[in-house]
């Protein structure tokens, strides 16, 4: 696909910079390119953007003012435009032999247009298919800055700020889930490489108002977060439960489980008939410490009363943030070589394009 000479010329405007001024959320200021202290008046109306300049009043199509405020609005997009990170599939055969097919222009900036080169049939982004041209890249941006801990209000603060983009909490809470099932479809198969030595513990989380227990197993070698789990009580079942989710995310049991003193981990294992040897009663000031998962609840618990509890899908983003933790949040450790293996959002979110 290639831009027209209008197009170019508008996004050459934007590069500029300092030539596009945003009277309200309906009307642009652009400075004109050939002519010193002309500002042209870019609004929408009816529809569609319309331009005081003499090319629009001639063509009555978008000029490169149109298009520079268009590209303005589509910042977020603009800054991933190179990925691939995206499922690209046709909504109406399922065909993943889909290409670029333009752009359609409309209040909230430029939407990508895809055509199916199977059926024919054209379509937009379909993953993040919000009215108004709800952008991709920003529903990404949104689910970092979820996960590194701002909550669903700054958030939508943040994008007023830096892009001067209008979304209410609740389509930003649809963003988050989008995209953290999408992270949980690339990575939900894949199984962990751990060691042999566990850490098992168990902290309580506020969910819609209420407490509950959120079981977390982590390998002490490498620190990788191989099991969450909520439930209501913290009985044998419920610690069975935890173990079974972390042997099956790893594909193996431990040689060696840690834990504190609680009994249900010690009936969990006589249930699970597997040659685990248990090591309990390990806490923070004793031998066998536990130091490494209390570390991990304390960033757990600071994240969450970021939020002010969990809502309705917090099973959801509990297994999103292990996924985070795991492949993209930095290592807090500098000598921690792992750190340079943590990968960007568009790099994992490409193996589902």
């Amino acid at each position: 696909m290639r831009f027209s000479l209008r197009e170019l010329r508008g996004l050459g405007i934007l590069v500029v910079g300092g030539q596009i001024e945003r009277v309200s959320e309906n009307h642009f200021l652009v400075r004109s390119q050939s002519t010193d202290g002309v500002v042209h008046n870019v609004v929408w109306t009816d529809g569609r953007w319309m331009c005081d300049c003499a090319d629009y009043l001639r063509r009555k199509k978008p000029c490169k003012h149109i298009f520079a405020v268009n590209f303005l609005l589509d910042l977020p997009r603009i800054l991933l435009a190179n990925s691939s990170a995206f499922e690209r599939r046709c909504p109406y055969c399922g065909s993943r032999n889909v290409g670029p097919k333009g752009f359609r222009y409309n209040k909230s900036g430029p939407i990508r247009l895809f055509r199916c080169k199977a059926c024919g049939r054209v379509f937009s982004d379909n993953v993040t298919p919000e009215r108004g041209g709800a952008k991709a890249a920003l529903a990404v941006i949104a689910t970092d800055l979820y996960y590194k801990g701002l909550s669903l209000r700054d958030i939508k603060n943040h994008f007023m700020q830096v892009y001067n983009v209008k979304r209410p909490v609740s389509t930003i809470h649809r963003w988050i889930i989008r995209i953290t099932n999408l992270l949980k479809r690339v990575l939900g198969e894949e199984k962990l490489t751990v060691g042999e030595r566990w850490l098992a513990d168990e902290t309580i989380v506020k969910v819609n108002g209420e407490d509950k227990y959120l079981w977390n197993v982590i390998d002490y070698e490498t620190r990788i977060y191989i099991a969450s789990l909520l439930t209501n009580g913290r009985g044998a079942e419920e610690a069975l439960a935890a173990l079974k989710e972390a042997i099956k995310n790893a594909g193996k049991a431990p040689k060696t489980l840690v834990t504190d003193g609680l009994k249900s981990y010690e009936k969990a294992l006589e249930m699970l008939s597997a040659p685990i040897m248990h090591i309990n009663n390990a806490g923070i000031a004793k031998q066998t410490n536990n130091n490494r998962i209390e570390r991990l609840h304390g960033t757990i618990k600071s994240w969450v009363g970021n939020k002010r509890g969990l809502g309705e899908k917090a099973a959801d983003i509990i297994t999103g943030y292990r996924h985070y933790y795991n492949n993209i949040r930095p290592s807090i450790l500098a000598n921690d070589a792992s750190i340079n293996g943590k990968k960007s959002w568009i790099s994992l979110l490409a193996k589902k394009a």
